[in-house]
C-alpha cells in the first residue's frame, strides 16, 4: 500500500491523537504575525518606515525535468498536516517544540498561509483571481489580493513609461495605474507576495532578459518593503504549437531553471507550477487549456490551487 493510502485510511485515527495532542501539549491555536508593523505614508511615492526584520530562506520546490501527475498532491492541506504532525511527533521525527511551533503558527488550515498576501501577475494570474472568487476551496482568504491585468510583463512593470505609454495593462490599485512596488507599499497587512510572470516578457525579451527584468521588480519591491517574502511561480507552458517571439516551450523550460537558481541564491520561494499541467513534451496539457493558446481553465487552475498549497506545506512543516 502506498504512502498517501496508508495516510487516508489513518486519517480519523490521525484526528483523535491530534485532539489528544492538542489538549495536553498546546494552547489555543491563534494566527501568526509575521514581521513588525509597517507605517505606509498615503502617497505610494512617499517614502515608507519599515522596523528591521529578518525572513528566513523560502523552499525551493525543484523541477524535475518531466511532467508530474496532479495526483500526487495532496487532496486536503489540513489532512496532509494532521498526519504529519501525528505520525512525525509518534515516531520522534519532530520533538514537543517543533510539534508545538506548527500547531500554534496559525497555518492548520487550508488557506491560511495565504492571508496576508498579494499576487502579482499577467492574464493568467488575473484567471487564478477569477477561479479562487468563485471556489469556496481555493486559497483566497479577505486579505489575499491580486495585483494582475491582462498583458503585464515583468519588462514593463519596470519601463519608465509604465504608467503612460502602458497604462492599459498596469495593475489597478484603489482605482489607480501604479507601479507594483508602490501598491505593494501601499499594503501594509501584505507579508508574502507571489509573482507570476513570464509568458507576454518572452515574447519580446529573452530568457536571460527576463530573469533580469525579474530581478529588478523583486528589488523595488523588496526596497519599498523589506519585511516581505517573495514566492516566485515558475513561468507556465503554453501549447505546443506556440512559438512568438521568444515564447516557446523550450525557452520557458530555460526560463524556470534560472528562475530556480535565483531565488536559491537570493532566499526567495520558488515554486513549481509548470511540471504539473504539461506533457511529457513540455507543452501544456490540451484539456487545460481554454484557447488554444497559453491561456487556462477552470481545470488547470485546479492544478495552481493544489501545487500552492503543496507549497505551503513545505513551507509550515519546514
Amino acid at each position: 500500500m502506498s504512502l498517501k493510502n496508508i495516510r487516508k485510511t489513518n486519517y480519523v485515527y490521525s484526528l483523535i491523537l491530534m485532539f489528544l495532542f492538542a489538549m495536553v501539549l498546546a494552547p489555543a491555536t491563534a494566527y501568526a504575525h509575521e514581521g513588525d508593523v509597517v507605517i505606509v505614508t498615503s502617497s505610494p511615492t512617499d517614502s515608507i518606515t519599515v522596523q528591521p526584520v529578518t525572513v528566513q530562506p523560502a523552499t525551493i520546490q525543484p523541477l524535475t525535468g518531466a511532467s508530474i501527475a496532479q495526483e500526487s498532491l495532496p487532496s486536503s492541506l489540513i489532512e496532509e498536516l494532521y498526519t504529519y504532525l501525528v505520525d512525525s511527533f509518534t515516531v520522534g521525527l519532530i520533538d514537543e517544540n517543533k510539534y508545538n511551533e506548527i500547531l500554534n503558527s496559525g497555518y492548520i488550515s487550508e488557506n491560511a498561509f495565504f492571508s496576508h498576501s498579494v499576487f502579482v501577475g499577467d492574464s493568467l494570474t488575473v484567471g487564478f483571481d477569477q477561479y479562487c472568487s468563485s471556489h469556496s476551496d481555493s486559497v483566497k482568504t479577505d486579505t489575499t489580493y491580486f495585483l494582475a491585468r491582462v498583458s503585464c510583463s515583468a519588462k514593463v512593470a519596470i519601463s519608465s513609461n509604465a504608467l503612460s505609454k502602458h497604462s492599459g495593462i498596469m495593475p489597478i490599485y484603489n482605482g489607480n495605474v501604479t507601479y507594483i512596488e508602490d501598491a505593494v507599499a501601499q499594503m501594509s497587512d501584505v507579508n508574502k507576495v507571489f509573482i507570476c510572470f513570464g509568458v507576454n516578457d518572452l515574447v519580446g525579451s529573452t530568457p536571460e532578459q527576463f530573469i533580469s527584468s525579474m530581478q529588478t521588480l523583486i528589488s523595488r519591491i523588496l526596497e519599498k518593503r523589506p519585511d516581505v517574502s517573495i514566492y516566485v511561480m515558475s513561468v507556465p507552458c503554453v501549447m505546443s504549437d506556440v512559438n512568438k517571439g521568444n515564447l516557446n516551450n523550450y525557452n520557458i523550460q530555460l526560463s524556470n531553471i534560472l528562475l530556480q537558481d535565483m531565488c536559491r541564491t537570493s532566499g526567495w520561494g520558488f515554486i513549481n507550477l509548470t511540471e504539473y499541467i504539461m506533457c511529457p513534451d513540455t507543452s501544456l496539457r490540451p484539456d487545460f487549456c481554454s484557447d488554444g493558446y497559453v491561456h487556462e481553465n477552470s481545470s488547470a487552475y485546479s492544478v495552481w490551487n493544489k501545487v500552492l498549497k503543496n507549497y505551503a506545506f513545505s513551507e509550515i512543516v519546514k
